[in-house]
């Protein structure tokens, strides 16, 4: 039988969280999925140490909730 999971990016365990919430075409459920992949990257960045090994995930991170956040303005009319 075939696997049929979702294909994983291989980079961040969030990144699913975050095409789904993209991808999601009903806006009475966009809402939900936004949350959800900012309480996922919230939580990631508290856990991420600071330090070069680091780095690149926290930009990842803060330029995903950026991303979110115009996602949240234009599809929902929310500014926070």
């Amino acid at each position: 039988m075939a696997d049929q999971r979702a294909p994983t990016f291989g980079l961040h365990d969030w990144e699913p969280l975050y095409v789904a919430a993209v991808l999601e075409s009903d806006n009475t459920l966009l809402g939900d999925r936004i949350r959800k992949v900012e309480k996922e990257l919230k939580s990631r960045l508290s856990v991420l140490t600071i330090g070069p090994a680091h780095a690149a995930e926290g930009k990842a991170v803060q330029d995903t909730l950026r991303a979110l956040a115009v996602l949240k303005a234009e599809r929902l009319g929310n500014i926070s």
